[in-house]
This record gives C-alpha cells, structure tokens and sequence, in this order.
C-alpha cells in the first residue's frame, strides 16, 4: 500500500501527504507550505501524520479553500496552537459549528472540530510571495483558489481533482464548475497544486480539457433531455456502471448530480 504519509518539494512548495483509507478505498490529501503559509489542513483521520510533520514546522497562518472536513478536520487544533485560520467569508459562521457527518465520512475523515475563522481578504502576502484569492465556485459555492502570479502558481483544493469526472458531490453545481473553469484557464499559470492528486504540470491545459469534457457532457444531456429523457434515465444510459462510494455515501457522491446540474432543463 506504500507509505502512510510524505512531502514532496515542487518549485519551492513543499507538499505534505496523508493517505486515508475506506474499505479498499484509499485517497491522498494534500496540504501545500509557502514561506509558512499552509494551503489547507488536510482531514482529522491523518492528525496523527499530519502533526508529526508540522508540530515542529508549525505555520504562521493557516489559509482555507473551503470547509470540508478533508480541508480542515486540523484547522482546530491549529488554532488551539496560536495559528490564525483564514477562510472563505461565506464559510465563517459554518466554521464555528461542528457538523453532523455521515458514517462514511465519520470513517475516512474523522470529525471536523469547530475552529474560529477570520475572513480570507483579497490577497494572502506570505513573505515572499503573493497569494491572490480568486473565486472557484461550483465544488462548492463559496470555494476559492489562491494564484501566484509571479511564480505560476494555482492551488485548486477540490476545484479540479480530475479532468474527466464521474461522479461529483452533492454539492456540486456543474454548470457553475463550467463557468469558473474558463475564468482561472485563462490566467497565466503553469503549476496546479490539487488537494488529492498533488502538484500537476501543465495546469491550464488540465483546466481545458475538463472544461470541453463537461461541455462536451452538458450537449449531449441536453439532447436527450429534448428526445423526453428523465435526468434519473439519463443518468443510466451515460453512466450505466456506479461505482462503489456512490453507495456507500448514500447517493452523496454520483454522476446523477451531474446530469442534474449540467444543462438546461426541460419543462
């Protein structure tokens, strides 16, 4: 299964890794460091990992892309350290509260202990470099991104993950995914540092050929929403094999929730 955690260095970003585990279902989740500025706090089932790396390199300042418990099951315990946590705006009074999560989550996540929050402003200054943060929405609507320009820097937290999804979560709102897709291609980017997949070359060209993918999706939903389909009937001749989570989450991860929010909708 290979090592349970470990960093990586790309372009003087260090990477830290936790592999977290479901069942046969494993997931890496990243946490990225610019000049003691964490992108991230990974999830409370990896505190174990994640404080034997960083209770002797604590961050200054913690910066959150949003607030599911795989981004921030350590932001409490960061806080509790001395670590301001910044996130989005919308996400504050969430932040306060911790949620009731589903078992599955419970298991491969672990708890996300309510933490104090400050708002995320405009720009992150980490010493060194400068992190603008930049709406992401449709993972999530409230999601940002944080570009350096000087360096070529994107780091997505969940915004992209993969270039041709299967399945989302509930959460999700394709069409809005599709939109801020074309907004942050455009920017003059080489490095995307994914929460999951890690540090990714060529970034805009990723961000491209996931955003004709779902157009690509959404035109042929849209045809067969005009030959009198159901979303649900789409959804089986699209994507006829579900695979495992989609069960296991009750139907919180599915490529039913991308019929659902790609295209226009009949009637």
């Amino acid at each position: 299964m290979g090592a349970a955690w470990g960093t990586v260095e790309v372009e003087g970003v260090t990477g830290w890794w936790g592999r977290a585990r479901l069942l046969t279902y494993t997931l890496r989740v990243f946490a990225y460091v610019v000049d003691g500025v964490l992108v991230d706090a990974a999830s409370y089932s990896l505190r174990k990992p994640f404080w034997a790396y960083f209770e002797g390199r604590l961050p200054r300042l913690a910066v959150l892309t949003h607030l599911h418990e795989d981004h921030c099951g350590n932001a409490a315990a960061l806080a509790a350290r001395g670590v301001p946590v910044l996130a989005p705006e919308g996400s504050l009074a969430e932040a306060g509260l911790e949620p009731r999560l589903p078992l599955y989550r419970r298991l491969i996540w672990g708890r996300r202990p309510a933490f104090p929050a400050s708002p995320l402003p405009p720009r992150v200054e980490t010493g060194g470099h400068t992190l603008s943060v930049l709406p992401a929405r449709g993972h999530t609507a409230d999601h940002v991104a944080f570009y350096e320009e000087r360096e070529g820097w994107l780091f997505t937290g969940d915004f992209f993950l993969t270039a041709r999804p299967r399945l989302v979560f509930q959460d999700e709102d394709l069409s809005v995914t599709v939109a801020s897709l074309a907004a942050l291609e455009s920017l003059p980017f080489r490095t995307l540092f994914d929460a999951h997949e890690g540090p990714l070359a060529e970034g805009p060209a990723l961000l491209r050929r996931k955003r004709e993918y779902l157009l690509r999706l959404r035109d042929r939903v849209e045809e067969l929403r005009r030959q009198g389909l159901s979303d649900e009937a789409i959804d089986r001749r699209l994507f006829p094999r579900k695979p495992l989570i989609t069960y296991v989450s009750g139907g919180e991860w599915s490529s039913l929730q991308m019929v659902r929010t790609l295209g226009e909708r009949m009637g």
